[in-house]
């Protein structure tokens, strides 16, 4: 379910030192394109960034692969294909803004390990992304290797990878140059600005190979119904706003929370 990334104070406080560990990152290698512009900087990185400029997101085909009761081979298996579809999808958003590109890396993981920005407790959330290293971990625990047909899994890591969307995209680089110098105020809903525009993410891929995943209307519904918010990621109803925003705007360009009222951020 969604509420299970990134739900509680302790992970949103590794998400903000992860944050933290971007300074000096803005030239960061991994392009695959020569003729790409160089990463967005400043705060237009947040308010104008040229993924906001692109297109819908293709309507890939991207089926749900099978998992098996307790079985990592199956999982992993499923989450490569997943990973695969994001990789694709995101990979013509960034071509269309002109801004390089590459996958980030992926650990699969069963227990609690020190992932670069920080310690990953099995207790905090099933997927974390750390700047530092470029990676999206996945938890593989026996709790969630129980129930192979829920559809949370699939939404939390469509949210981690928003992240990685943000940090090659300039905008996680960004709230690390202005931490400093923020008020705890400030800091609070920049954060949450930042996870409400991941869901935004989240949304719009998920809505974009709905029709090829095989899914009732109501496994959708019910992410949206189990929702939690909190201070760091916005009241739940702005949560579901800006999954639905994402999911009917199918791209990047409905997301732009930045320029938000803090009505709808908060």
């Amino acid at each position: 379910m969604i509420r299970i990334s990134l739900r509680t104070p302790a992970v949103a406080a590794t998400a903000v030192a992860a944050a933290l560990s971007l300074t000096g990152t803005a030239g960061a290698s991994g392009t695959d394109a020569s003729s790409a512009r160089p990463m967005p900087t400043g705060p237009g990185a947040l308010t104008r960034n040229p993924l906001y400029t692109t297109g819908e997101f293709e309507f890939f085909e991207c089926s749900e692969l099978s998992r098996r009761p307790g079985d990592i081979d199956t999982y992993r298996i499923y989450l490569d294909n997943l990973l695969d579809c994001l990789n694709r999808t995101w990979r013509e958003e960034f071509t269309q803004a002109g801004l390089p590109f590459s996958p980030p890396r992926v650990r699969y993981i069963t227990k609690s390990v020190n992932m670069g920005c920080g310690q990953y407790v099995t207790s905090y959330a099933v997927s974390l992304y750390c700047p530092r290293n470029k990676t999206i971990w996945i938890l593989l625990s026996k709790g969630q290797l129980s129930d192979p047909t829920e559809f949370g899994l699939f939404t939390v890591i469509a949210h981690e990878y928003g992240h990685y969307a943000q940090d090659r995209a300039g905008i996680l680089y960004e709230f690390a140059r202005q931490y400093p110098k923020l008020s705890k105020k400030r800091v609070n809903d920049l954060n949450r600005r930042i996870e409400l525009q991941a869901e935004c993410f989240s949304g719009a891929f998920i809505g974009s190979v709905w029709r090829s995943l095989g899914r009732d209307q109501l496994d959708w519904d019910e992410q949206l119904k189990w929702i939690v918010g909190d201070k760091w990621h916005g009241k739940a109803g702005n949560i579901r706003y800006w999954l639905k925003r994402g999911w009917y705007g199918n791209g990047p360009k409905v997301c732009n929370t930045f320029s938000a009222p803090a009505a709808r951020t908060a």
